[in-house]
């Protein structure tokens, strides 16, 4: 019995049995202030985490181009001068080619799936057209093999630049050509 009496007695012992239940944890005012800053970082990072998949889609609509161009391309090394691509369209870009005389620029709406990698023996260019106008940038790549986008949307004074450095300008697709990025 003397070395229970002799543990009850210590001071640490005493203070670990003095205290009520219930006074543990964190008080209301602790709580408030951690849910608090919780809400300040999900207000900062949820627009960034929002962006990603607009990104990714655009970065896929870059991508199926570039496949595109690079399947005709095989095709003119191996002497052919006729046959169509097999790049599907994606979820938000409609995957199509166009005559060598004719410019991204020009393109202002969806053009038909023509899927053709020659016109009259020449090379086409190629088109990522987004499928919901001014969602996305329209990605293009000639038949020499120079990249370009246009983005912006004047008449409603948006910008959709994802992918392109492209920012609107006078026309509908903006005034210049962008560079990928």
């Amino acid at each position: 019995m003397n070395l229970l009496t002799t543990y009850l007695s210590r001071p640490s012992t005493q203070r670990i049995l003095s205290k009520k239940p219930g006074q543990e944890g964190f008080s209301l005012i602790e709580l408030v202030v951690v849910i608090a800053v919780l809400a300040v970082l999900t207000a900062i990072a949820l627009p960034n985490f929002l962006g990603v998949s607009d990104d990714a889609a655009a970065r896929s609509g870059q991508q199926a181009v570039v496949t595109a161009f690079k399947e005709c391309q095989v095709r003119k090394a191996r002497g052919e001068t006729s046959g169509d691509f097999s790049q599907a369209d994606i979820a938000d870009f409609v995957i199509t080619s166009t005559a060598p005389a004719t410019t991204l620029a020009s393109i202002v709406t969806v053009p038909t799936a023509a899927k053709t990698c020659f016109t009259s023996n020449a090379l086409n260019n190629f088109v990522a057209y987004p499928k919901t106008n001014f969602k996305f940038p329209k990605f293009g790549i000639t038949d020499a093999g120079v990249k370009s986008c246009y983005s912006g949307d004047t008449a409603k004074t948006t910008t959709h630049d994802v992918g392109c450095d492209a920012t609107g300008g006078t026309s509908v697709w903006g005034a210049t050509a962008g560079k990928w990025r």
